[in-house]
């Protein structure tokens, strides 16, 4: 495991390419280039995510589509409510130390929802952290051991601690969340 942990880290360093913001119909871009569409090219499908994670890493060549039921068993049940009704489509795939790597979509018009709902069940005591996947524009990966090579960012919907190197930080869609990517790992 740490052999194919170390060969992901050095794959991903390797190939990790920084990309400007783009547009989109959804409308997920102010005048300052910020939000999702800030965080590198955009991907509206899990075939197109898998690709973008095999151009990067050379692994995730075999990308099985999955159920909404299978999420929630990927993810858990609580999980599974807060991320199921924001995604469009999900899939699996093998990559670094992942033998199921979850490539998930999002509703491009529904992301300041998703936050604000997360937002909502961290307030009530339903959850206690934020979300626990890498972010990119419109997708994520299930998993936070090395994404940040890939340009993945991680969503915060509480307070970054006074005096706390967060590295690259960007407002996301919601009022009070932010994309954070670890010092070191920003374009």
């Amino acid at each position: 495991m740490l052999g194919r942990c170390a060969a992901l880290v050095a794959l991903l360093v390797g190939s990790v390419a920084c990309s400007s913001a783009a547009t989109d119909s959804a409308g997920l871009v102010g005048a300052n280039g910020l939000g999702a569409n800030a965080l590198g090219p955009p991907l509206a499908t899990s075939v197109e995510v898998g690709r973008w994670v095999e151009e990067k890493t050379g692994q995730c060549d075999e990308v099985a589509p999955r159920t909404m039921q299978e999420f929630a068993d990927f993810v858990g049940p609580l999980r599974a409510k807060l991320y199921a009704p924001y995604v469009v489509e999900w899939a699996t795939c093998a990559a670094g130390p992942y033998e199921r790597l979850g490539l998930v979509v999002f509703q491009r018009e529904k992301l300041k929802d998703f936050q604000q709902a997360w937002q909502g069940a961290m307030a009530s005591g339903e959850v206690s952290d934020n979300p626990d996947f890498g972010f990119g524009n419109g997708f994520a990966l299930s998993g936070t051991l090395g994404l940040e090579l890939l340009g993945l960012h991680e969503l915060r919907c509480t307070s970054v601690v006074t005096g706390a190197d967060v590295g690259h930080t960007l407002p996301a869609e919601a009022d009070g969340c932010t994309y954070v990517q670890k010092p070191g790992h920003h374009h």
